[in-house]
C-alpha cells in the first residue's frame, strides 16, 4: 500500500508521539525522549495556533510528522519547520523529503513566502536538507542557554 500524506490532527499526533521517541533516539541524534516530554512537544506544536502539521501514514499508521509553525520576519510571513520526525524504519526512503515538500506546499497555499529550520550543520543531516534546496545560512547561528 502507498504511502498517504496528509494534515493531521492534534489527536492524531499525540496518540503517536512514540515518533519522536524513536526517531531521535538513533544516530546522529541519540537524544532520549521520555513518551511525556514527546507528548508535551507535540501539544506545544498543536496548540500554536496556525501550526500546520502534516503525516505520513502506511495504511493507517502515521510513520512521520512535520510541524511548521508560523514566522513574521522581514522577509514577510514564512514558516519554521519546528519539528520532523520518521519512524526508523521508514527512514532514508524519501517520505521526510515528501513531509517537508507537502509542508512547504500548504504553507505556500495559505500565503507564506518562506520557509526555515534549525538542525545540525554538518553531517548527514545538513546534506539532507541541502538535498531538499535548503540554504545554511551564513548571517545565523543558534543561541542557547541553560537556565539554572
Amino acid at each position: 500500500m502507498p504511502i498517504i500524506y496528509r494534515r493531521v490532527t492534534r489527536d492524531e499526533a499525540l496518540l503517536n508521539a512514540d515518533i519522536i521517541v524513536e526517531a531521535y533516539a538513533r544516530p546522529p541524534w541519540h537524544e532520549e525522549w521520555c513518551l511525556q516530554n514527546a507528548i508535551s512537544r507535540i501539544d506545544e506544536l498543536t496548540t500554536t495556533p496556525m501550526c500546520l502539521a502534516v503525516a505520513a501514514f502506511d495504511a493507517e499508521r502515521p510513520v512521520g510528522f512535520a510541524f511548521g509553525l508560523p514566522h513574521t520576519s522581514v522577509m514577510g510571513r514564512g514558516i519554521h519547520v519546528a519539528e520532523i520526525a520518521i519512524r526508523p524504519r521508514y527512514q532514508r526512503s524519501g517520505i521526510g523529503s515528501r513531509l517537508l515538500h507537502t509542508l512547504e506546499e500548504d504553507a505556500r497555499a495559505m500565503g507564506y513566502v518562506h520557509v526555515w529550520l534549525v538542525s545540525r550543520s554538518t553531517g548527514g543531516v545538513a546534506e539532507y536538507y541541502k538535498s531538499n534546496d535548503y540554504e545554511h545560512s551564513e548571517k545565523l547561528c543558534v543561541y542557547s542557554k541553560k537556565l539554572k
